[in-house]
């Protein structure tokens, strides 16, 4: 088969198991799903206020901002997002704002939000998402380990170790983990801050690549430690019905060696799962990355929403909750066209 002719069939193979209509629907869907969140944060934020006769540009003015009169402030900011005009006037303007990423600045951090937003997501998606990524690989190969030893001593250690690092508190590894490594032996960084310089001198190049992955090596390690518990337990669990199912007993009487089995059918059935908990886990990670941040002493999305909320930024606010919105979206509807690669029984229609 000629080079051409194979790159024809492994697309009619995928267009085979993604439909290009069930496609433009995923997305259509999406894209409304979008708007209604935006809608319900111009509910929340912009209409809700005024039935309690709140302007809701005295908002955009934390408690704690110093500098101009607060009213002087509140006027002025009613006429630059127009909150003084009709609503739909309002809305238009607020949903073309959300979808081009014009969040606005806030007074708290004298920073545009956009760029607030920015700076907070790379480091925690280069931390969070490795680890997922090798947390899943290490539960469905110890997952399905242990389905094919099922009862056998490395069936109840795999087990046991998975359990008991679903119970362990996290926050309290990683301090002690990071104590000892970082403060005591001096392995690894404490802070980003120095992970990127040296001698006060920002890193450049190869060296600043160098510093990064050292910084976020412990947390990727840890992080991929304690969290694959759950995904082995569902890939073990799956796998265990797969194989005491009729069709891989069928299969057995026909005479398919037992690898061949495993691999092509057992395996396939007990990753979807695993995988669908870890499409789950991608799309809301952000929100709830705040400890890890903490301990690891570096800015992420889960400071700047709590820092927003503590001082009442709502503009940082709404430009998180959109933000990690859209993540989960985009990240769910990835999960949704992955499912026929894995499976290939799985059908849309």
């Amino acid at each position: 088969m000629s080079l051409k002719e194979g790159k024809r069939s492994t697309f009619s193979s995928v267009s085979t198991r993604i439909p290009v209509k069930y496609l433009i629907k995923r997305i259509i869907e999406r894209i409304i799903l979008i708007i209604v969140i935006i809608s319900f944060l111009f509910f929340l934020f912009r209409v809700l206020p005024l039935a309690f006769h709140v302007n809701p540009a005295s908002f955009y003015v934390p408690p704690t901002y110093k500098g101009l009169s607060r009213s002087t402030l509140i006027e002025a900011i009613d006429k630059q997002w127009g909150l003084n005009q009709p609503f739909y006037i309002q809305y238009i303007d607020y949903l073309k704002n959300m979808l081009t990423f014009n969040f606005g600045y806030s007074l708290t951090y004298d920073e545009s939000i956009t760029t607030l937003v920015m700076q907070a997501i790379p480091v925690d998606l280069l931390i969070l998402i490795p680890s997922l990524i090798l947390s899943t690989i290490l539960a469905i190969i110890l997952g399905i380990l242990s389905a094919t030893r099922q009862g056998k001593l490395v069936d109840s250690i795999n087990s046991t170790i998975a359990i008991f690092t679903y119970f362990i508190p996290a926050f309290w590894i990683f301090a002690i983990v990071l104590y000892y490594f970082g403060y005591q032996l001096g392995w690894v960084p404490t802070n980003i801050a120095d992970a990127l310089t040296k001698n006060g001198v920002p890193l450049h190049g190869f060296a600043y690549v160098a510093g990064l992955l050292k910084f976020i090596a412990l947390p990727v390690i840890l992080l991929t430690i304690l969290s694959y518990g759950v995904r082995m337990i569902l890939t073990r669990a799956y796998g265990i019905d797969a194989s005491n199912s009729h069709f891989a007993t069928y299969l057995r009487a026909r005479g398919i060696p037992n690898r061949t089995i495993l691999y092509k059918h057992i395996a396939r059935n007990a990753m979807i799962p695993a995988i669908t908990r870890t499409g789950i886990d991608f799309a809301f990670v952000l929100a709830g990355a705040v400890f890890v941040e903490e301990i690891f002493n570096y800015y992420g999305m889960g400071v700047l929403l709590v820092k927003s909320a503590e001082t009442f930024d709502v503009p940082v606010l709404e430009a998180v909750f959109y933000i990690i919105n859209l993540y989960a979206i985009i990240v769910l509807l990835v999960l949704d066209l992955v499912y026929p690669f894995i499976d290939p029984r799985v059908k849309y229609e």
